[in-house]
């Protein structure tokens, strides 16, 4: 009787092993299966990452281009032809102008017009329309030798070249009252602070005219049209010093 109940229970024994053993199994196998499943949307995720990546570098290159960083940048160098030998490109070399020096409307800003001028519909008669003259050096009125101190040579009534440079650094800036740059920038040139007279009818945004003063060929001759002037500090709401009353200042454009 001992005997027979020992072997019922080892029977008992073996089948509920059996049972844990086969419950195991299947646990272990739905494991898997999960782990499998799991790695196939890994899978298509990074497939779907991947084929995202045309998309991402041409939304890339666009930002670029807005932010100029690897658009490079453009400026104007007033008073020269051409642009400096550090990098630079000269897009093209033309004439300085802006609004006649009496007139009391149209623009402040100048213009470096362009040799190849291109024309669309045109009326040449002479109209009441806003008109543009080309800038003359206006250096030394009340001084004959102003021109030859600051410039070295004889430029008042000369008319004005300039040239559109385009530079590989994308960021550009014109300091005055600076003959350097700044560190981390690099010059393009430097020169003096030039603008309208302050008795002029027609004001002008301040320009940098370059130290190394070029004038157009044949281009000599008091026409009275768009005039540039030296500007200097007048002490008062101006700190004084740093700066000097009635100093001239220079100015300089650099990149970065």
């Amino acid at each position: 009787m001992q005997r027979f109940c020992l072997i019922s229970l080892l029977l008992i024994v073996g089948q509920v092993v059996g049972e844990n053993e086969k419950r195991l199994l299947l646990q272990t196998t739905d494991d898997l299966l999960q782990e499998i499943q799991n790695l196939n949307t890994k899978v298509q995720n990074m497939e779907s990452s991947v084929s995202k990546i045309p998309q991402l570098e041409a939304t890339i290159s666009s930002l670029q281009s807005v932010k100029g960083i690897d658009g490079g940048s453009t400026y104007v160098r007033w008073g020269n032809k051409g642009c400096p030998p550090n990098g630079t490109t000269t897009l093209y070399s033309g004439w300085a102008a802006g609004s006649y020096s009496s007139h009391t409307g149209g623009a402040a800003n100048h213009l470096c017009l362009p040799p190849d001028p291109q024309w669309d519909h045109y009326d040449d008669r002479v109209a009441t329309n806003n008109q543009i003259f080309g800038t003359e050096y206006d250096v030394g009125w009340d001084n004959v030798n102003m021109e030859r101190e600051f410039f070295g040579k004889d430029i008042r009534f000369d008319d004005v070249p300039c040239a559109v440079c385009y530079s590989q650094r994308s960021e550009k800036i014109m300091i005055p009252a600076r003959l350097d740059c700044y560190p981390g920038w690099t010059k393009e040139y430097s020169g003096y602070l030039m603008s309208s007279h302050y008795s002029d009818a027609a004001p002008s945004m301040y320009i940098c005219v370059d130290k190394a003063v070029e004038a157009v060929v044949g281009g000599h001759g008091n026409q009275r049209g768009n005039l540039l002037h030296l500007v200097e500090g007048t002490c008062g709401s101006l700190e004084c010093p740093p700066y000097v009353n009635g100093r001239e200042l220079t100015c300089v454009v650099c990149t970065k």
